[in-house]
């Protein structure tokens, strides 16, 4: 019984993990993804992963980091909910930090209002749609 719990487990540890990730934004210091399979929309508030992968280490040792992040659509506004740092490039290893419960879902507090002419804007509209 132990060999076959054990060999159960093993299996799912080892096991990859394979995400769809789109390429949304790229820049000289990282290149930006979203993860198309795992969006969640409630009523006009979309949960969705990011990934940022470093083309250098940062100073920090991390070579890609992964956000969870609730964006509302009628607000143009977003919060991040969760951050995953990866030793790795494209969020991958087993040498990760997570740092969970950023902010609550349901708390008003820590929404960010980016300007129109930012990025962040855009990534919202490209999430989102046009408003």
């Amino acid at each position: 019984m132990k060999k076959i719990l054990y060999t159960i487990i093993v299996f799912f540890v080892s096991f990859p993990c394979f995400s769809k990730w789109e390429k949304v934004h790229e820049n000289k210091i990282f290149t930006e993804y979203f993860e198309v399979d795992a969006v969640k929309k409630i009523n006009d508030i979309i949960f969705i992963w990011s990934l940022m992968d470093y083309k250098k280490l940062q100073k920090n040792g991390n070579l890609s980091t992964k956000y969870y992040s609730m964006y509302d659509c009628n607000e143009m506004r977003y919060k991040i909910l969760s951050i995953i740092e990866y030793k790795t490039s494209m969020g991958k290893g087993r040498d990760f930090r997570y740092t969970k419960n950023i902010t609550d879902e349901s708390s008003s507090a820590n929404w960010v209002y980016p300007s129109i002419d930012s990025t962040d804007y855009v990534k919202i509209n490209s999430i989102c749609g046009p408003s």
